[in-house]
């Protein structure tokens, strides 16, 4: 096992400055990687603290882009969660006036569905969030297209190499 390079825990660096440190030349390609994805993760975080919704609300209306309302067991199906954890967080959602819930005449199950309000939120953190990526992609030049091809193989390989296929619980490319 290759020893790890010892890192300076009292420097705080911000995501843009982090972004632009060159990666040790010395570290294999999964290490560079798992750095690189570290770094990412860190920008969105730090862009996360800007946007209006949090993770699960983000998730959830995400959702619901389609404008199709949904049981809370069809919810937790396509979120793969339980539906004890799909109920508390559609009720907290509901409760900042993001979602709201009806019933069909003559149906017993209670549908959800986004607000104007969620939508408009939704559609701001949205709009926040593609502008960063765009930067991102800006960046590539005349290589964006060989990149999204080479990214979409590297995340199916990575997706097939640490779980089961999970294509049939729903899209994430709404």
């Amino acid at each position: 096992m290759r020893p790890r390079p010892k890192t300076d825990w009292t420097t705080t660096r911000s995501s843009r400055e982090e972004a632009t440190l060159p990666l040790d030349a010395d570290l294999p390609a999964d290490r560079k990687v798992a750095a690189l994805i570290s770094r990412l993760d860190r920008a969105q975080r730090e862009q996360s603290r800007t946007m209006e919704l949090g993770t699960a609300d983000l998730r959830i209306l995400w959702m619901f882009a389609d404008g199709k309302s949904r049981t809370l067991k069809e919810i937790a199906a396509e979120l793969s969660l339980e539906q004890s954890t799909v109920n508390r967080q559609i009720n907290a959602a509901m409760a900042e006036g993001l979602l709201q819930r009806s019933r069909r005449s003559g149906d017993s199950a209670h549908e959800i569905s986004r607000t104007e309000k969620g939508a408009r939120i939704f559609e701001d953190d949205v709009a926040t969030a593609l502008t960063a990526f765009a930067s991102g992609l800006d960046a590539l030049g005349d290589r964006v297209d060989d990149f999204l091809e080479d990214f979409t193989r590297f995340v199916a390989a990575y997706g097939s190499a640490v779980g089961p296929d999970d294509s049939a619980v729903g899209s994430d490319t709404q």
